[in-house]
């Protein structure tokens, strides 16, 4: 049996760097960071046979719970089966297909952005699953693509709770979902829904801690987005609501972004404006994670390359809790107040 192998690769480097001393938005130092957008990919796919393939993809970056340490991590481990023309399953470790960007979330090179838009693709707090799922696929005679693509499975991650009293791992005991999307030649539109059991073993209930943290508690998230690419105008806007029952230190959130470019001649100047809002009963007891933002930047593209200047401008909302005002679990200090910030990044992207 013959075997088709084919290897890719996708990098970035990338720094960033926010201009309030003493302080951390959403990662981001004032003294400057080379590691947190920092990667380097690479992704096998092997054609066992005419309808069977494996898939693997492993990413070096930055830990998730450690500044500055690099980790090796599997990404993607499945195998494919086209079981007909228009039927595709997969089983495995896949991408949690959430967003618009999900297939290509860390290929910076094919996206416009230097980060991705915080208020949407920072509320589901891990990328990947290991699980089943099935792609329907249709072609009109028009030419458009309808995509269905339901799927189950579970994950567990390390995830640093530091900005809410806490830290650990998060277990999504079980997650299950369904999206589904139309595209034509310029433009795609796609909406999303998902809903799991999600459980933080470093908190099980007891008389500190119930009401407040992850206990087999249920969860949701919702996504719609479209974007327009004709060539020279593009346009983007993704909105996501994540919901979890009962757990008042993990929030819930509803977030939106637009993003506007234009190119020509390999450059394209862009716009972003996000914004992120936090459920009153978290806010009651001074978790908040509402914030707006405005960002301008522009991406030159050049022999396979992809050079990238961005700067946002983060506005934080005032927590509606009497004495903790303008603090923020986006800054990572629960006792900071910092109503505004200016975050700078800088990345240098390519695939290969």
């Amino acid at each position: 049996m013959a075997v088709d192998v084919n290897v890719s690769g996708f990098g970035t480097i990338g720094y960033s760097q926010n201009d309030e001393k003493g302080s951390v938005v959403n990662g981001t130092t004032s003294k400057g960071s080379w590691g947190q957008t920092t990667l380097l990919g690479l992704q096998a796919e092997v054609k066992l046979s005419e309808k069977l393939s494996a898939t693997a993809q492993v990413k070096l970056s930055e830990d998730a719970t450690i500044d500055e340490k690099m980790q090796m991590t599997l990404q993607m481990a499945f195998l494919g089966f086209q079981a007909t023309e228009s039927l595709k399953v997969r089983l495995g470790r896949l991408r949690a297909p959430f967003y618009l960007d999900s297939e290509y979330l860390d290929v910076g090179y094919v996206k416009t952005m230097a980060t991705s838009p915080l208020a949407v693709y920072g509320q589901a707090p891990f990328p990947n699953y290991n699980g089943l799922d099935m792609i329907f696929t249709h072609y009109t005679d028009s030419d458009l693509e309808f995509q269905v693509q339901p799927y189950i499975g579970k994950e567990q991650v390390e995830v640093d709770f530091s900005q809410v009293g806490g830290g650990g791992k998060l277990d999504a005991n079980y997650l299950a979902g369904i999206n589904a999307s139309i595209a034509g030649d310029e433009w795609k539109v796609r909406a999303g829904y998902t809903v799991g059991e999600m459980n933080n073993p470093a908190y099980q209930v007891n008389a500190a801690t119930e009401g407040l943290y992850l206990n087999d508690d249920m969860g949701s998230f919702l996504t719609l987005g479209a974007n327009y690419d004709n060539g020279a105008l593009l346009a983007t806007v993704e909105f996501a609501k994540r919901n979890v029952e009962d757990a008042k230190a993990i929030a819930n959130l509803t977030g939106a972004y637009l993003i506007l470019g234009y190119q020509f001649n390999g450059f394209t100047p862009y716009m972003v404006y996000q914004a992120q809002e936090t459920d009153d009963k978290n806010q009651a007891i001074g978790v908040n994670s509402d914030f707006k933002a405005l960002s301008l930047g522009a991406k030159y593209e050049f022999s396979g390359v992809a050079v990238k200047a961005e700067v946002t401008n983060f506005e934080f909302g005032e927590n509606g809790r009497s004495g903790y005002g303008y603090t923020n679990t986006l800054t990572g200090n629960a006792t900071t107040t910092l109503k505004s910030a200016k975050v700078l990044n800088l990345t240098l992207e390519t695939m290969f």
